[in-house]
């Protein structure tokens, strides 16, 4: 998937910790068709917020402790972190928009959030 890592359950916990970014992770199966669907979505939507914004995933069927453990129910879903703290997150299909409008709307929200160098962004609601 594009620029979009990669990761286990060992290592997106100890990027997490690192990580001051705000960070979007897709949780997945390689057999789910909606997580193929809305890849595209995603990668439209990465790109609108980088570098701002990481993006990350973890493949469920091989991954389970994270899904265990931030009570995933389907894929995909997606998990929002700012400064170490799951702050929100969706699940099934979403456009790039909703996913990009999501994310600038708990970065500006959030105090656990670092405030983003980009200007608010146009008003083309989550469609």
């Amino acid at each position: 998937m594009g620029d979009i890592r990669d990761v286990s359950d060992e290592l997106f916990m100890d990027l997490l910790r690192k990580e001051r970014r705000f960070i979007v992770l897709e949780m997945w199966s390689p057999g789910c068709s909606v997580c193929k669907e809305v890849e595209g979505e995603v990668l439209r939507a990465q790109s609108d917020l980088a570098p701002d914004v990481v993006f990350m995933r973890v493949n469920v069927d091989h991954n389970s402790i994270l899904a265990s453990r931030y009570k995933v129910t389907g894929t995909p879903s997606f998990l929002f972190f700012c400064n170490g703290q799951k702050i929100g997150g969706m699940i099934g299909f979403v456009s790039a928009t909703a996913l990009r409008n999501s994310v600038r709307d708990l970065q500006k929200h959030s105090a656990s959030c670092p405030a983003s160098k980009r200007p608010s962004y146009e008003m083309d609601g989550y469609g």
